[in-house]
């Protein structure tokens, strides 16, 4: 890795960060709303943590409102109600932050 890449990070991945943030602002405003609101609670939750899982997640994420919305549904049709839990259930095999805690605090002690 270069020094470069050190202090700016690995471009690669700001560009697919910003073709899938691309993807989600072309929603229609109410699924777009609807697609920041559970990034804000997965990222709040440490639902995720890796990049790969983070990137996966969006994008299913996007893909579902993308087909809400071309099919004229409305989000929670696709959720459910408790939309917390929709969130939950879509990174229940993904590391999180407390995973990669409990697993630093374990590798800590001898």
């Amino acid at each position: 890795m270069s020094m470069f890449e050190k202090i700016f990070g690995d471009f690669s991945e700001k560009k697919a960060w910003r073709e899938m943030e691309k993807r989600a602002k072309a929603l229609p405003e109410d699924y777009y709303n609807a697609y920041k609101a559970m990034q804000k609670y997965l990222w709040n939750t440490g639902g995720v943590m890796d990049w790969q899982e983070t990137k996966f997640v969006f994008n299913h994420i996007i893909d579902l409102l993308e087909e809400v919305a071309a099919n004229g549904k409305q989000v929670k049709e696709i959720t459910g109600n408790d939309v917390s839990a929709f969130c939950d259930d879509l990174v229940i095999d993904a590391k999180s932050w407390v995973d990669k805690q409990r697993q630093k605090l374990n590798d800590s002690i001898k």
